[in-house]
């Protein structure tokens, strides 16, 4: 179980990086810029390291599965794989 709710974690991770370049010119085409708000931006940073953390852990617990679960369904994952 751990080594699924770790590579799932890794995935979202991996996913979220994505977004790190939204600071960059909006303009610039090549560039992951997005029309987020500032928010929503925050939220992607406090996600994604959340999931890196998660990506590494020895152990979770039921509350870390809900929230990855939940951060999942956010991003529009599959809420298991």
């Amino acid at each position: 179980m751990v080594s699924r709710f770790r590579r799932d974690a890794a995935i979202l991770a991996a996913y979220l990086a994505q977004f790190e370049n939204t600071e960059s010119n909006c303009t610039d085409p090549h560039t992951a810029a997005t029309a987020l708000t500032p928010e929503e931006h925050h939220q992607r940073r406090r996600d994604y390291a959340d999931s890196l953390a998660w990506a590494t852990a020895k152990q979770v617990n039921d509350e870390d599965i809900a929230a990855l679960t939940q951060i999942r369904q956010r991003y529009g994952f599959p809420p298991q794989s």
